[in-house]
This record gives C-alpha cells, structure tokens and sequence, in this order.
C-alpha cells in the first residue's frame, strides 16, 4: 500500500513539475513576444517621427519659396513704379493686384501651416491610439489584412503595390521615391508597414 502511495506521490510531482516547465516556456514565449512588439513600436515611431520632421523641413522650404516669390513680386511692382512717365490708372492698377496678391499668398500660407497641423495631430492621435490599445493589435491586423486584400481586389496599382513591387524587383527606397515622385522617408514607411503586416 505505501508503495502504491508512493508511486502516485512520485507520478504527481513529476506532473507538477512538468507543469511549471511547461509555465515556464509560456512566460518565456510571451516576454519575448512583448520585447520584440516594443521594438517594432519604437521603430514605426521613430520613422513616423522621421517622416514628420521631413514633412515639416518640406513645408518650411515651401513657405520660403512663397515668400521669396512674393518679393520678387513686390520689388518687380516697385521698380515698374520707380519711373515718372506711368500714368495715375496704371499706378492704381498695380496696387490693386498687389493687395489681390497678398491675400492669396497669406491664405496659401494659411492652407499650407492647417495642413500640417492636421497631419501631426492624425499622427499623434495614431501614435497615441497604439500606445492605449496594444491589446487590439491582433484583431487590428487581422481587419487589415482583410482590408489590405479588399484594396489589393479592388486597386492593384495603389501606391503600395507599386512601392512593393519595385522593392521586389530590387530597387532602393531612394530610387523608388524619385520614381514614383514620393519622399524617402515616406517609401520607407510604406515598405515598414507592409513588412509588419505580413509578419
């Protein structure tokens, strides 16, 4: 009998301890799956943060341009005016189209400066919807894959797709950006994101 006993306490530690390695594996498992999601969030944010400051070193050049070209205006309608023989209508005519100017410079400014807050805030807001739902991220994945599959059913030669295939057929994202007129930064956001949604 004390060896009957014996052999069940015997066959359930062996369980037990068969349990806690088996425990053991899974967390392991899970901590390394965790490490390697932070990695990939710290990579998508800092290639989103790269691809912002590009758009804001793009938009500052822009509005230089702009202001730039506004006093070349300028100074071309003050030269005009500089000689004596222009009459009173033509004097007249070219303060008029320098006010009508000026207001559609300060609005095209205006456009250009709402625009790119809309667009840093959408990304914050992105970059702040993955930080509080990393719980979602497989049901998220699975609705864009299934999203993407759509797309690729109903656009074959989206942006992507295209960015995809002239990756495949070896080119660099510098050559892929001048070809398809796109930022670097930009393809390689595009080429990031579809790396991870195939994984």
């Amino acid at each position: 009998m004390t060896a009957f006993l014996l052999a069940i306490s015997l066959l359930l530690n062996i369980v037990a301890l068969l349990a806690i390695i088996l425990l053991y594996l899974r967390q392991n498992k899970l901590m390394d799956t965790e490490k390697r999601q932070e990695k990939v969030l710290i990579e998508m944010e800092e290639v989103i943060s790269s691809y912002l400051v590009q758009m804001k070193e793009e938009n500052d050049d822009f509005i230089s341009k702009l202001s730039k070209a506004n006093a070349k205006n300028d100074t071309s309608i003050k030269e005009k005016s500089i000689p004596g023989n222009l009459d009173r209508k033509n004097e007249l005519d070219i303060a008029k189209a320098d006010e009508k100017s000026m207001p559609l410079a300060r609005a095209s400014i205006y456009q250009a400066s709402k625009a790119y807050k809309q667009i840093l805030r959408a990304a914050e807001h992105k970059l702040s919807e993955k930080e509080s739902l990393p719980s979602l991220k497989e049901t998220e994945s699975v609705t864009r894959s299934d999203s993407s599959q759509s797309i690729k059913e109903e656009n074959p030669s989206s942006i992507n797709d295209q960015v995809f295939i002239l990756k495949k057929q070896g080119m660099s994202a510098g050559d892929i950006a001048k070809k398809l007129g796109k930022g670097k930064t930009e393809v390689e956001l595009m080429l990031k994101f579809r790396q991870n949604q195939q994984e």
